[in-house]
């Protein structure tokens, strides 16, 4: 199992889809259709996550959206310092603001396997704070998943 620190997280794991290459300068890994795995891995998140939403997972998330903090702000009604704030914050986000971009997500990817009561029923479940860990795997396919624990 490879611990995918590339993606500014700390939490995030990957079963196979990866492969160590040499070069000039030592190792380094080759992750498969990455586009596809970080879409995963924000959904997943967005979906899965207890709330709340670290710092960096709101970056993902936005980055994955391919938004600025000034166009997130902007969709989600608040002032991009708010963006930047919570952001920077290592501790959740607050609860509104959690619920607001995992939201957003759903709304502008219009991807989700989730209905949309649940997806409030865990964007409002009692704040955590355990830090949670997930593993990704590429199926047969070619397509990245989240890996129940």
């Amino acid at each position: 199992m490879y611990h995918y620190r590339e993606s500014g997280l700390p939490n995030i794991y990957l079963t196979n889809g990866y492969h160590v290459v040499e070069t000039d300068h030592g190792d380094a890994v080759s992750v498969d259709r990455l586009e596809e795995l970080h879409a995963a891995i924000a959904q997943t998140l967005v979906e899965e996550k207890p709330p709340p939403l670290t710092g960096a997972e709101v970056r993902f998330i936005r980055k994955q959206l391919n938004l600025t903090q000034e166009s997130l702000a902007k969709c989600l009604g608040v002032q991009a310092q708010s963006v930047r704030g919570w952001e920077r914050r290592k501790e959740g986000i607050p609860s509104t603001a959690d619920r607001s971009v995992r939201m957003a997500y759903r709304d502008i990817t219009r991807a989700y396997s989730k209905t949309l009561d649940e997806l409030a029923r865990i964007s409002s479940a009692k704040h955590s704070t355990s830090n949670s860990e997930f593993a990704f795997v590429s199926d047969d396919d070619g397509h990245w998943g989240h890996q129940p624990a």
